[in-house]
């Protein structure tokens, strides 16, 4: 079970970790289905994620969506301040907080400050939105940066046990045209979006329809590959596992060496997310690990393996989240 190593760590067991694992993969998952994987009850099953949930462990059970086919162009504003002091920050940060097309702040530390990211549905709208946010911080930047998505992909999190799954990309930006959803489909992705794992009587119960339609709807949402997977946000400091973020700048890469170093990505059991931008830089790629010599020995793995494409990498660390909205 979890036990406390601290006063904001905590230990899972081996148990722990694979329903969490289990849950990452797909977090709609019965109590009872999951239980078969790992050999436990229902009810066992059960109470560990309540405990997980009370710990605050798990914050959030996440549907992932290919965001292309709904419309949505999601892209990036890296800010270095200079000059900067917490009290005018604090006073942006609400103003940020407040903007329905800004999904996600955070601080750093390393080449960025600052990481915002917003959703547009169009070229025009993403320049109308980078001078709006731009125009908070007057004088106050020191270097800034834009990369918008043109493919991404999350990957499961393999690491939890150490087993390798050969099926552990969901595409998250496909690039695909746009499907037309009825205002049903839309409320559901709203609603899982809120909380993937709310039972369907729940939803159905809330959107004022039968379970019989809900569930229909979710599973022609996953079969159209609209809705691509259903996993598990956790909190990093709680089970002592570090986050980094790269920008991975190439150099005239081949089209053959750029699927290797993808596959390679693909493949890493610490890799939990890769996005292709159009920007400064060229991937992005998000690990998760327990140490900081894990992932330097991940990056000098990549940069030995790949060093005729890899012209350098950027690294920042997540101090904290402000914001995070999914849709």
């Amino acid at each position: 079970m979890i036990k406390s190593i601290g006063k904001n760590e905590f230990k899972l067991d081996l148990k722990d970790r694979k329903i969490l694992y289990e849950l990452d993969w797909n977090c709609r998952q019965t109590c009872s289905q999951i239980g078969k994987k790992v050999a436990l009850s229902s009810e066992v099953v059960n109470y560990r994620i309540r405990k997980m949930e009370e710990e605050g462990v798990i914050t959030q059970y996440q549907v992932a969506l290919d965001l292309s086919k709904l419309g949505i162009i999601q892209f990036k504003i890296l800010l270095s301040f200079q000059h900067m002091d917490s009290k005018k920050l604090d006073e942006i940060l609400k103003n940020l907080k407040e903007n329905k097309s800004v999904k996600w702040i955070v601080s750093c530390n390393g080449s960025w400050d600052l990481l915002i990211s917003l959703e547009a549905e169009s070229i025009q709208e993403i320049d109308s939105l980078k001078n709006e946010i731009m125009s908070l911080f007057e004088n106050y930047i020191n270097k800034k940066a834009v990369s918008i998505f043109s493919s991404g992909f999350v990957y499961n999190r393999d690491y939890l046990t150490g087993k390798k799954t050969y099926n552990r990309t969901r595409v998250i930006v496909s690039g695909d045209k746009k499907e037309k959803l009825d205002k049903i489909d839309l409320e559901i992705l709203k609603k899982l979006a809120e909380n993937a794992r709310k039972p369907i009587v729940d939803l159905a119960g809330e959107l004022k329809t039968s379970a019989r339609v809900v569930n229909y709807r979710i599973r022609q949402l996953e079969k159209e590959r609209i809705i691509t997977g259903f996993r598990v946000a956790i909190n990093y400091d709680k089970l002592g596992i570090r986050f980094y973020k790269t920008f991975f700048y190439l150099d005239s890469p081949k089209k053959e060496r750029l699927e290797k170093l993808g596959d390679y990505l693909a493949s890493n059991k610490n890799v939990i997310h890769n996005l292709k931008v159009v920007g400064s830089w060229d991937i992005e790629p998000e690990f998760e690990v327990y140490s900081e010599t894990e992932f330097s020995f991940i990056i000098e793995d990549l940069k030995d393996k790949f060093s005729d494409i890899i012209k350098s990498i950027d690294i920042v660390t997540i101090s904290k989240e402000h914001k995070f909205v999914y849709l």
